[in-house]
């Protein structure tokens, strides 16, 4: 079985687990097989006759992780739903989360955060919005970091040593 990425609607996306990624739209790809079976819920894989070309067609991330993991008597093909886009997007992005334990009240130190890949958190882009903001609710270690969390407004805490007033 070969895992094909289709990526026509979305040409930046990527999977680890494909075997091949093709910015052919699927009725270009879909004319290599005998046919093509909708398989985002599929439970079981079907029985084909010898010589079938079959391939097995899915939009959703969680089916595609089940699926691939089938032995499915054919190629599986992934054509990413808008949903399954974002969750790719998500799963590969840089976002913040906290590098220690975090007591509320305190004021967000450089220190304070860390990167993760994949996560609920803000994207590591945001990190200089974030320190020097005090912090609303006491933060466990690794825990995503989110404007929610934090005041609205910088601390002022004072002038730095060798800044003019």
């Amino acid at each position: 079985m070969r895992r094909i990425l289709l990526t026509a609607d979305a040409p930046e996306l990527t999977v680890e687990t494909v075997d091949e990624a093709t910015r052919a739209p699927l009725a270009e790809v879909a004319a290599r097989y005998h046919v093509v079976i909708p398989a985002d819920h599929l439970a079981e894989p079907p029985m084909l006759s010898d010589g079938i070309r079959a391939a097995f067609l899915c939009s959703d991330l969680d089916a595609f992780d089940r699926l691939r993991r089938m032995a499915l008597p054919g190629d599986l093909l992934f054509k990413p739903s808008p949903v399954a886009r974002l969750d790719l997007l998500r799963r590969g992005r840089r976002t913040l989360v906290t590098a220690r334990p975090v007591t509320a009240g305190s004021i967000l130190q450089q220190a304070d955060l860390a990167e993760a890949i994949g996560g609920t958190g803000l994207g590591t882009d945001h990190r200089p919005a974030m320190i020097g903001r005090r912090v609303l609710y006491a933060l466990a270690e690794g825990m995503a970091v989110d404007f929610g969390m934090i005041s609205e407004d910088p601390v002022d805490v004072g002038p730095t040593p060798g800044s003019k007033p």
